[in-house]
């Protein structure tokens, strides 16, 4: 069943309204970066009573309605910003969800390289010189999950391994079929992180960014 995305998201009538009406660019990325922190914790006004987006309103929020409405709210956000980043780790889980045997298949691609072009070459060798297992896709997912739903506690330093895993699973993938990720406009994932050209070689350089940037704690 196709998954429908939803604006605003469900937290609270005060919230919702708030977000439904938020056309203004300023205030839609203050909004999504104030519910990106809120999922993730450790940021200073997170848990202040009479804000409206709180971390205890938001993994409510997620635990009764799932995270995709709010997700929504980071899909227009910078890569290497938080919202931006979990948006990216949100299609990634999404992605894994919805189409586990393709993702499985193009995981246990055996790559033949008897007649590899010099960019295929490259794509692999690149990959091998990340040096460190590739999460299976199950096991990935598992832990985007628990991102997902607001269960890593303590500070943007946190999520650092899980941005580095993520950025290797999907070169793992370019390496070992293609680089491209969605190549269907009508996809309900089509997406301009989805659908750009070479989409999972530019999105594991944008998640490794953002985990240099999250284990630095300078990730919001």
């Amino acid at each position: 069943m196709a998954r429908q995305f939803h604006r605003p998201a469900r937290l609270d009538p005060e919230t919702a309204e708030q977000l439904e009406g938020s056309a203004d660019t300023a205030v839609a990325s203050e909004l999504a970066h104030r519910a990106a922190q809120a999922l993730i914790g450790g940021f200073p006004g997170t848990e202040v009573g009479d804000d409206p987006i709180t971390r205890s309103g938001v993994v409510a929020a997620v635990a009764a309605n799932g995270v995709d409405d709010i997700a929504e709210l980071w899909a227009d956000s910078p890569a290497t910003t938080l919202p931006g980043a979990l948006w990216r780790l949100f299609l990634v889980r999404e992605w894994i969800r919805r189409d586990p045997e393709l993702v499985a298949r193009r995981y246990a691609t055996v790559v033949d390289l008897t007649e590899a072009d010099d960019a295929a070459t490259a794509r692999l060798e690149a990959a091998l010189g990340e040096a460190r297992p590739v999460l299976a896709p199950t096991g990935l997912r598992e832990r985007l999950d628990v991102l997902l739903a607001g269960d890593v506690e303590g500070s943007v330093t946190e999520i650092a391994p899980l941005l580095s895993a993520t950025a290797g699973f999907l070169r793992a993938l370019a390496a070992g079929s293609s680089p491209a990720w969605i190549e269907d406009d009508t996809d309900e994932l089509a997406d301009r992180v989805t659908r750009r050209d070479s989409a999972l070689l530019a999105t594991a350089d944008e998640l490794t960014d953002s985990a240099r940037r999250a284990a630095a704690g300078l990730l919001d």
